[in-house]
């Protein structure tokens, strides 16, 4: 796999944001960042792109902005 492909698994996620596993659970059910791919077994596979996307709705909500629709 070469690294422009290479995705990152949700314990990987959770250490380098270090968010909880539940909230990444809970932005990808909500759809505020979705998993680029999916195992055959079901498990979430993130990319980088993902991992951006996902620092910066982090830090939005760190700052109290709210990401979610109303």
């Amino acid at each position: 796999m070469t690294a422009a492909a290479q995705c990152f698994r949700t314990g990987d996620v959770v250490e380098i944001l270090g968010i909880s596993r539940r909230q990444l659970q809970y932005w990808a059910q909500t759809g505020l960042v979705t998993p680029s791919r999916r195992t055959p077994g079901g498990h979430r596979r993130y990319s980088f792109g993902d991992l951006v996307a996902l620092k910066a709705a982090k830090r939005l909500i760190d700052c109290g902005v709210s990401v979610q629709d109303r």
